[in-house]
C-alpha cells in the first residue's frame, strides 16, 4: 500500500515510517498537516496516518480537508496520538477519520490496523463497484445495450436544461422498425430480438459519440442530438439511419428487408417546449407511418392538426363495425381477350355518418396500427362468403372473390378453424374464394406461413399474390408458395406504353407468370393504351376503371347476370 504519514516530530515520524517500509509498504512522509494535504493532492495514498497535534495544521483540521477534497473517493484515515479519550475519538469520527493507534504503538498493532482498514476499504470498494453495476444495469436496456426508458427519460431533462442555459437546440427523434411485428410474429423472437441488437448496432454508427441512443419499448428506439448549430445535421442524420435501416438484415438462414419511420421535433422552436418535445417527435414519426413508413417528418403545428384528426379516426374506427359503417365494394375481374367476368376483386369501405366516405388507404393502415385489423379481415372473409354463396345459388359460379388477407390475420392460433367454421356455416364452395396476399406480407416468409396456405389449398381455396414486384422477395414467393394468381402492381402500367422500362417489366412479369402456370392479372387498367399493350402481350386477366370501377354487390349482381365488360371496348380495338 502507499502510506502518507504525517507528524511534525521527526522521531516519531522516523519511527512509524521504518516500521511501514519494513511491513513491505511505501512510505510517503510530510512534517505538517499543510504538506501532508499538498502530498495527498499530489499522490493519492491508500491510506493516511495523520498526528492529531500538529502545529499551523492539526490533524482533525487536515483530515476535514481531505474529505471534501474527495468527498466521493473514501481512503481510510487512522489518527496517530499519545492519549485516546471520548471527547478525541468523537472529534476525530466528526473529521472523517476511521481509527485510532496510540503511541508508544507495536509492529503488531500498527499492521492490525493497516490490515483492518484494508478489509474494510475492500469491501467498500467491492459495495461501489456493485452499486455501479446496478446503476449501470438500471440505466441500460439488457438485449440492446443502449440505453432503457429510464435513463432516456433522465438524460431529456437534463440536455434539455443545458439547451435553455447554453441557448442551443436539442432534437429528439423517435424510430419506429417498420414491419417489425411481422417479423416477430412470423419468424419467432429470436430473430426479432437479433433484429433488434443489429439495429441498435446500426443506430449507434451512423451517430455522433455524444449522442443519446436509447431503446424505450418493443421496436421503439429514440435519439437525442444535443449542441446544434444547424438543422440540416439533424437532416442528414435522419437520411442516414433511414439509409441505414432499409439495408437487408442477415440474421441466421434469414434475410429481412425492414425500414425505418422516425419522427422529429426540435426545442426550442414555434409551439414545442420542455414538456411536450416527446409528444411532438411521436406525433411526426406516426405521421410518417401513415404516409407510407420509411421516411422522416419534422413535426409542425400543421402535423399537430393532422394528428389529432387521425386519432379520432382511430377511435371512431373501432365501433365502425358494430355501427354497421362498414361495407364491401367489387371490382370486376375481366378475361382480357373475351372480356368475359373472371372473378371479382373485395375492396373495404368505411361510410363515416359526418365524414363521409374515408379511403381505404387511410382506413387499413389505421385498422393495422390499432389491431382492428384481425377483427375487420376476418369480418371482411364472412362477408364474402355470404355473397360468393348468394350468388352461386343464383346460377353464378363462373367468378371467383378474391378478398385481401393480412399477416395478422394469418397469424392468428385459430386461423384455420375461423375459415373452416365461415366455411360449413355459409355453405360456400370454396373454389370461390381466392385470398391474396401482399408482397409485403410474404417478406417475412416462413415455414408457418407456408403451411397455413398449403394447408387452405387443401380446403380447396386458391391463393394469390397481390403487388407483385413491389418488394424484395418476389421469387422466394413465387418458389415456395403454392399460388394461382399473380396481380402486376398497378404503378408497372403508369404511362404504357410510352415507359419502355415499365414495357419490359410488364412484358417480363407475364412470360415469367404464364412459365410458372400462374394466371396473371394486371391491376390498374386506366386506358385504352394500356388495355390494347396488355392483350397484345397476351395477359390472360385485368382490372381497373377502364374496365369497370368498383360497385356495390347489387350491381355487381346485374354484371355477373350479363356476364361481359364493357362489350364497348370490344368493338373499339377489334
Amino acid at each position: 500500500m502507499k502510506i502518507l504519514v504525517a507528524d511534525d516530530a521527526k522521531t516519531s515520524l522516523t519511527l512509524i515510517g521504518t516500521a511501514l517500509q519494513q511491513l513491505g509498504h511505501e512510505v510517503i512522509s510530510a512534517s505538517s498537516g499543510k504538506e501532508a494535504l499538498e502530498l495527498f493532492k499530489q499522490d493519492r495514498p491508500d491510506l493516511i496516518i495523520l498526528d492529531v497535534v500538529m502545529e499551523g495544521m492539526d490533524g482533525f483540521e487536515c483530515a476535514k480537508e481531505i474529505r471534501a477534497i474527495s468527498a466521493n473517493d473514501w481512503i481510510p484515515i487512522i489518527f496517530l496520538s499519545a492519549s485516546v479519550d471520548d471527547a478525541s475519538i468523537a472529534k476525530g469520527i466528526d473529521a472523517g477519520g476511521d481509527d485510532y493507534l496510540t503511541k508508544p504503538f507495536s509492529q503488531i498493532t500498527l499492521e492490525a490496523k493497516i490490515k483492518a482498514m484494508q478489509r474494510i476499504a475492500e469491501m467498500r470498494n467491492k459495495l461501489f463497484n456493485m452499486t455501479e453495476e446496478l446503476r449501470v444495469l438500471s440505466s441500460t436496456d439488457q438485449l440492446t445495450g443502449v440505453y432503457n426508458r429510464r435513463q432516456f427519460e433522465r438524460s431529456l431533462l437534463e440536455r434539455l436544461s443545458a439547451a435553455e442555459r447554453h441557448k442551443h437546440k436539442v432534437a429528439l427523434m423517435f424510430i419506429d422498425i417498420d414491419h417489425f411485428k411481422m417479423v416477430n410474429d412470423s419468424l419467432g423472437h429470436d430473430i426479432g430480438d437479433l433484429l433488434l441488437r443489429e439495429t441498435a448496432e446500426r443506430l449507434k454508427s451512423c451517430l455522433r459519440a455524444d449522442d443519446l441512443i436509447a431503446r424505450i419499448g418493443g421496436d421503439e428506439f429514440v435519439v437525442i442530438l444535443s449542441n446544434l448549430e444547424e438543422i440540416t445535421t439533424v437532416e442528414q442524420a435522419a437520411k442516414k439511419l433511414i439509409q441505414e435501416l432499409s439495408r437487408t438484415y442477415k440474421l441466421k438462414d434469414h434475410h429481412i428487408r425492414v425500414s425505418g419511420s422516425i419522427g422529429v421535433a426540435i426545442y426550442p422552436s414555434e409551439g414545442t417546449d420542455k414538456d411536450n418535445i416527446a409528444q411532438h417527435a411521436d406525433m411526426a414519426m406516426y405521421y410518417v407511418k401513415e404516409m407510407g413508413r420509411n421516411n422522416y417528418q419534422f413535426f409542425s403545428k400543421e402535423l399537430s392538426q393532422k394528428y389529432l384528426q387521425q386519432i379520432n379516426l382511430e377511435q371512431e374506427l373501432k365501433f365502425a363495425l358494430e355501427k354497421n359503417q362498414l361495407s364491401l365494394d367489387y371490382q370486376p375481374i375481366c378475361d382480357l381477350k373475351t372480356n368475359r367476368i373472371t372473378g371479382m376483386d373485395t375492396l373495404l369501405r368505411w361510410t363515416h355518418p359526418r365524414l363521409g366516405n374515408i379511403a381505404s388507404e387511410v382506413m387499413v393502415p389505421i385498422a393495422e396500427e390499432t389491431g382492428l385489423i384481425v377483427e375487420i379481415g376476418n369480418w371482411a372473409f364472412e362477408q364474402v362468403c355470404l355473397q360468393a354463396k348468394k350468388w352461386f345459388d343464383k346460377g353464378h359460379d363462373g367468378f371467383k372473390i378474391s378478398v385481401n388477407l393480412s399477416l395478422h390475420q394469418i397469424l392468428q392460433e385459430n386461423f384455420l378453424d375461423l375459415v373452416r367454421k365461415i366455411i360449413t356455416e355459409t355453405k360456400v364452395p370454396p373454389g370461390l374464394l381466392e385470398l391474396e396476399l401482399t408482397e409485403s406480407t410474404v417478406i417475412t416468409y416462413s415455414d408457418k406461413l407456408k403451411d397455413t396456405i398449403a394447408k387452405l389449398c387443401e380446403l380447396g381455396i386458391s391463393i394469390g399474390l397481390d403487388d407483385f414486384g413491389t418488394s424484395h422477395s418476389s421469387l422466394t414467393s413465387l418458389k415456395h408458395l403454392p399460388l394461382s394468381t399473380l396481380k402486376i402492381d398497378k404503378t408497372f402500367l403508369e404511362n404504357i406504353p410510352k415507359d419502355e422500362k415499365n414495357c419490359i417489366i410488364v412484358k417480363s412479369l407475364i412470360v415469367l407468370g404464364d412459365s410458372l402456370n400462374l394466371t396473371v392479372v394486371a391491376e390498374g387498367i386506366q386506358g385504352e393504351e394500356q388495355y390494347k399493350f396488355l392483350k397484345a402481350n397476351a395477359c390472360k386477366q385485368g382490372q381497373g376503371l377502364y374496365l369497370s370501377k368498383p360497385v356495390n354487390p347489387e350491381a355487381m349482381e346485374k354484371l355477373l347476370e350479363t356476364s361481359v365488360i364493357k362489350k364497348h371496348v370490344q368493338e373499339k380495338v377489334s
